[in-house]
Parts: C-alpha cells; structure tokens; sequence
C-alpha cells in the first residue's frame, strides 16, 4: 500500500465510521489524558490523544494489513498535504462522545 492508498484508506474508514457503517472501540488508554486506542469493526487500530478528555489529534493509524505510515514526521520536508489532514481530522461535534466516547 502507498502513502497515498493509505491515506485514501484510512479517511474511508473515518467516513464509514460518521455515517455509521463502522463501529469504533476503546482498546486501550484513558480518555481523561494521553494516546487511547481503538479498534474498528473493520480492523484499523485509531490511536488518539486527548487533552484532558478531549479529542486533540490522531497519533496514529494502522490498517488491517499492519500498513501504518508515520503521521508525524521528522523531518518538514517529508511532511504531505494529506498525512497532515489525516492527524488533524475530529469526528464531527455530535460523535465525539456518541462514538468515541470523549466528554468534550
């Protein structure tokens, strides 16, 4: 799979999930702070991190396969257009708590 397919891939299961065609669950983490992790229906892992309860960004993403590309790079330059979207993508206002689970 390319960055590209990733990235692809990966806001199909973000939409899947909004229209509820998919189902998210807490794997692991606490909600109030730090990396959560959850695992959808269809086999992604979503790790996010929260600020104090509140959904700040994705940390990271692995596909089924085990695909996962880094979401934060070192290096500016290697930084696309798309990973960032990806990491700065929050589920609409009405399914952060429905969904996942946040208060705020």
């Amino acid at each position: 799979m390319t960055q590209d397919e990733f990235i692809d891939a990966a806001f199909a299961e973000l939409h899947q999930i909004e229209c509820g065609q998919v189902t998210v669950q807490l794997a692991e983490g606490d909600i109030l702070l730090g990396k959560v992790s959850y695992q959808t229906s269809n086999g992604w892992k979503i790790v996010v991190f929260s600020d104090g309860d509140a959904w700040d960004y994705i940390d990271s993403i692995t596909a089924p396969t085990g695909d996962q590309f880094p979401l934060w790079s070192d290096e500016p330059t290697h930084d696309s257009a798309g990973m960032i979207k990806l990491r700065s993508y929050h589920p609409p206002a009405d399914q952060v708590t429905a969904k996942w689970g946040f208060l705020a």
